[in-house]
C-alpha cells in the first residue's frame, strides 16, 4: 500500500527534474546571473531569519528572558541580507575571499604539521594536499569570479544528472503507478 501512495506522486518527481534541469541549463548559458540570483535569494532568506529572530528576541524582552545577543544577531543578518542584495557582486567576492584565504591558512597549517611529524605515513599524500590548499586559496583570492563560474558550472552539472536521475524515477514510478491500475482493473474482472 505505500508503494502505491508514493507511485501517486511520480509527477512531483518529473517536475523536479525539469526545475534541476533548466537551473543545469541556465548555469551553462548564463552563469554570471546565476551566481547574482543565487546571492539575491540568499540574501531575501537571510533578512528573512533576520526578522524572525528580531521577533523571538522582542518576544524574549516581553518574557523577561536573556534577548540582547539574538536581538544583535537578528540586526547583523538583516544587515548581512541587505548587503547581498544590494551588493551581489562584492558579496561574491568577499566570500570568495574569506573562502580563499581560510584555504591558504589551512593548507599552511596542515604543511607546518606535516613537517612537524616525524615518521608520518603518506607524507607526500599530505604534502601535495596543503599545496594544492594553498594554490586554491591563492586561485580564488585573486580570481573570484572564474572561481565562482566554475562553482556554478559545477553546481549545473550536478543540477544536470540530478534532474535526470529524478525524471528517470519520476517515470518509472509512473510506469509502476499504469501497471498497478492495470493489474486493479484485471483483478475486477
Amino acid at each position: 500500500m505505500e508503494i502505491k501512495k508514493l507511485n501517486t506522486n511520480w509527477g512531483a518527481f518529473i517536475v523536479s527534474g525539469l526545475i534541476a534541469i533548466v537551473y543545469a541549463l541556465l548555469t551553462f548559458l548564463v552563469p554570471e546571473q546565476v551566481a547574482k540570483t543565487v546571492i539575491l535569494v540568499t540574501g531575501i532568506a537571510i533578512i528573512v531569519a533576520g526578522f524572525v529572530c528580531l521577533l523571538i528576541s522582542l518576544r524574549h524582552k516581553k518574557n523577561m528572558r536573556p534577548w540582547g545577543m539574538l536581538c544583535f544577531e537578528s540586526v547583523v543578518m538583516i544587515a548581512l541580507g541587505i548587503v547581498s542584495i544590494f551588493w551581489s557582486q562584492q558579496t561574491i567576492i568577499g566570500l570568495l575571499f574569506i573562502m580563499g584565504l581560510w584555504s591558504v591558512i589551512m593548507g599552511a597549517f596542515m604543511l607546518f604539521v606535516i613537517f612537524s611529524i616525524k615518521g608520518l605515513d603518506n607524507r607526500g599524500f599530505y604534502i601535495l594536499s596543503g599545496i594544492l590548499s594553498i594554490v586554491f586559496g591563492i586561485l580564488l583570492i585573486t580570481h573570484p569570479f572564474d572561481i565562482a563560474k566554475i562553482f556554478i558550472i559545477i553546481s549545473g552539472i550536478i543540477a544536470l544528472v540530478f534532474g535526470v536521475i529524478m525524471m528517470m524515477f519520476g517515470f518509472t514510478l509512473r510506469k509502476i503507478d499504469k501497471e498497478m491500475k492495470v493489474e486493479i482493473v484485471d483483478e475486477k474482472e
